[in-house]
């Protein structure tokens, strides 16, 4: 199993260094009856398109069964910053939206989409949570 050792940069309350051990291997399979199936099913896979993704769900379980728009909103997690192959928009406006969120990191998606076109760059809900990871990072 692929492990990756983690030492912590805060001390522990005796003053020593801490150190985690990460597995960065999982077997899908123990996780069949879990809610979060879809999700590591998703992660595991994304080759499949949205139709099989929907089909291995429904053939694994009924409960895991999934319709399309949950699939969807979900799904460009585990492609990146966006869509498979994403390009910048054409209005080439999309530094200016990411200068934008990074200056209001707690307001919703909604309401960052709302800041956003009061400024001049119209772009969606959708567009927001799929981008704002980049705007904000660590």
């Amino acid at each position: 199993m692929d492990t990756w050792t983690l030492t912590l940069d805060k001390l522990d309350r005796y003053g020593r260094e801490q150190v985690r051990t990460v597995n960065l291997t999982i077997d899908i399979r123990d996780f069949k009856e879990r809610a979060g199936f879809a999700w590591l099913l998703m992660a595991a896979n994304p080759h499949l398109s949205i139709t099989d993704i929907q089909e291995v769900l429904t053939n694994v379980g009924e409960q895991h069964a999934r319709p399309v728009g949950w699939i969807t909103r979900r799904r460009w997690l585990f492609h990146g910053n966006g869509k498979v192959g994403a390009r910048p928009n054409a209005d080439s406006l999309d530094e200016k939206a990411r200068t934008i969120m990074a200056e209001n990191p707690s307001l919703s998606s909604r309401k960052l989409a709302y800041t956003l076109r009061k400024n001049g760059v119209p772009r969606g809900k959708d567009w927001v949570r799929q981008h704002r990871v980049a705007a904000n990072p660590p």
